[in-house]
């Protein structure tokens, strides 16, 4: 059960009350536990989370062994996104939600004839190291304002919130976003027309080409905390200026091309490997930060 509560008027903050978002402070409180209840991953008692989908966050444990939550960028739309939802009596993960999309906010910025790496493998809950950020010039939108960089960071909430991917397991996460970019955006030609080529295109115009998919899928496995590299192909490959995802799933990468499968209404490229994909003309430049994916996921 999730309670909401007045906490003062702090300015910075966001509240619920009757039912309407409000220009004060407000704490969400989460019901259940002990004295023997284990303290949020990510933050100790009191502990700052920053959230790379919903900024700021103030963990504290109350006397009775349940948890406030304190959101301190009230500005975001992704935040009002989440406190609407909660109002609604969503029900909603808050400790995995928070977690998964916390970031230490290294700035990881892209070039398209380069891998894009993850920058530490893990997965899961562990996944809160160096990923991406919602910062101009990043991996998700190398050419979008802060202004669609937001738009981008509400769509990722969304998604987040409307699937309740906080409970799921990794591989139910990815076939999650694999499906949900397959049935939310359309291929799109080569170019860079409404933003195509990155994550606004996929999440925000719903058409995208290789490029929009690939980050797309990126901005999406760092929000649920799965391990994810966008990976450019060489001038080697048979399809030049273009990207696919890498994801990490029971500590194994696998290949990941939404584009290509939803541009065949097929699961062809969907957890594969590196000689699976290279089979189809596929190159790319190898290296330390490019993880390998040594074999094909199997139930």
């Amino acid at each position: 059960m999730i309670k909401v509560k007045r906490y003062g008027f702090r300015k910075g903050m966001a509240a619920l009350c009757a039912g309407a978002l409000l220009a004060s402070s407000m704490t969400v409180m989460a019901a259940g536990g002990s004295d023997n209840t284990p303290p949020p991953a990510d933050a100790a008692s009191g502990g700052v989370i920053y959230s790379n989908i919903y900024g700021e966050v103030l963990v504290t444990r109350q006397a009775d062994g349940t948890y406030s939550y304190t959101f301190f960028d009230d500005d975001r739309p992704a935040v009002q996104e989440l406190l609407s939802a909660l109002n609604a009596g969503k029900k909603i993960d808050l400790d995995k939600l928070l977690t998964e999309s916390s970031t230490s906010i290294q700035r990881i910025t892209t070039e398209d004839d380069v891998a894009i790496p993850n920058d530490i493998a893990n997965s899961g809950a562990a996944a809160s190291g160096n990923r991406g950020s919602y910062d101009v010039g990043s991996i998700y939108g190398p050419d979008l304002n802060s202004a669609e960089i937001s738009q981008v960071q509400t769509a990722v909430s969304s998604f987040l919130i409307q699937n309740n991917v906080a409970s799921m397991s990794d591989i139910n996460k990815v076939r999650t976003a694999h499906d949900y970019l397959m049935q939310t955006c359309v291929p799109a030609g080569s170019g860079n027309r409404n933003h195509r080529d990155n994550a606004w295109g996929a999440l925000v115009y719903h058409e995208a080409n290789a490029k929009g998919y690939a980050r797309a899928m990126k901005a999406l496995c760092d929000a649920m905390g799965v391990g994810s590299y966008a990976i450019a192909a060489n001038n080697s490959s048979s399809l030049k200026d273009y990207m696919w995802n890498t994801v990490l799933i029971n500590g194994e990468w696998y290949i990941v091309d939404v584009f290509c499968d939803d541009s065949n209404g097929a699961y062809i490229t969907y957890l594969i490997s590196d000689s699976e994909y290279m089979a189809l003309g596929m190159r790319w430049n190898t290296g330390s930060n490019v993880p390998v994916c040594k074999k094909s996921y199997k139930k």
